[in-house]
């Protein structure tokens, strides 16, 4: 699951619109979520177990809690094992949970969204703070944009700021979250979210919808202030966005945005 930003998603256009030329057809199947029966199969494929009635019920409780989709469902397993809700038995060598049990635990969290958000709740705050901060710049980020919007996020400039411990910092962020399965590297110093529940649950977490709306217009004018003029040419549509957040720019903001929005439509 992309969306039409991601390098999949303009790979496939980029085919389509090579078809012709190059001759060749590019077939698409889609595939949607699963139904009940199929997840109890990956369910016994993945525990090695024989169907019963203990592995029906938990498929059931998997298909509501992630309405069949393979990314949520995976992530609703692990989750279970992290909680100790699902154990492998050393004495039994098997696998083995109490439906009752996972129901009870899990019943706050009607989706996995909320799941994610109570996984993230249990993060450090420099890692929640992180999370969200990069939830703001898309499906995926350079490591020197997020260099560049800390210290103004955190009202301290870049002379006040030691950047050779800022990077170690956002190093260990990045490879905490990598462990953790929010992130996922693309390359040395660009990286992209799992899933976008994720980035949804990151986005979500602590503010309101009007103060995710504030922080993202903070965080575009920190960018704004802290990159390059040709970086702030390569990011300008994320910066847009951030700063078209709020229902009303600042009057002292409205000449820089609309260069912005005529750089961005050309």
């Amino acid at each position: 699951e992309v969306d039409e930003a991601h390098y999949l998603s303009k790979t496939i256009r980029d085919l389509h619109a090579a078809k012709e030329k190059g001759g060749f057809e590019v077939t698409e199947i889609s595939v949607g979520n699963l139904d009940v029966s199929v997840c109890e199969e990956i369910l016994i494929s993945l525990l090695s177990i024989d169907p019963s009635p203990a592995s029906s019920r938990l498929a059931e409780i998997c298909h509501k809690r992630t309405d069949g989709n393979v990314f949520h469902l995976l992530s609703y397993l692990t989750m279970l094992q992290e909680e100790n809700l699902l154990q492998f038995h050393l004495g039994m060598f098997k696998w083995t949970w109490n439906c009752d049990r996972i129901e009870e635990e899990t019943a706050a969290s009607s989706n996995v969204v909320d799941l994610i958000l109570a996984k993230i709740a249990k993060q450090p705050q420099e890692m929640k703070y992180f999370l969200q901060l990069v939830s703001c710049l898309g499906s995926s980020f350079e490591k020197d944009v997020v260099l560049c919007a800390l210290p103004q996020m955190r009202d301290s400039t870049a002379c006040e700021c030691d950047m050779n411990e800022l990077e170690d910092e956002v190093d260990e962020l990045i490879s905490l979250a990598i462990h953790e399965r929010f992130l996922e590297s693309q390359s040395d110093l660009r990286f992209c979210w799992v899933h976008d529940s994720i980035q949804e649950a990151a986005l979500k977490q602590r503010f309101s919808e009007s103060e995710i709306d504030t922080f993202k217009f903070k965080l575009g004018n920190a960018l704004l202030q802290s990159l390059t003029e040709e970086d702030v040419e390569n990011n300008v549509f994320d910066i847009v966005n951030l700063l078209t957040s709020i229902d009303e720019c600042p009057e002292e903001d409205r000449a820089t945005l609309l260069g912005l929005c005529l750089k961005a439509a050309k």
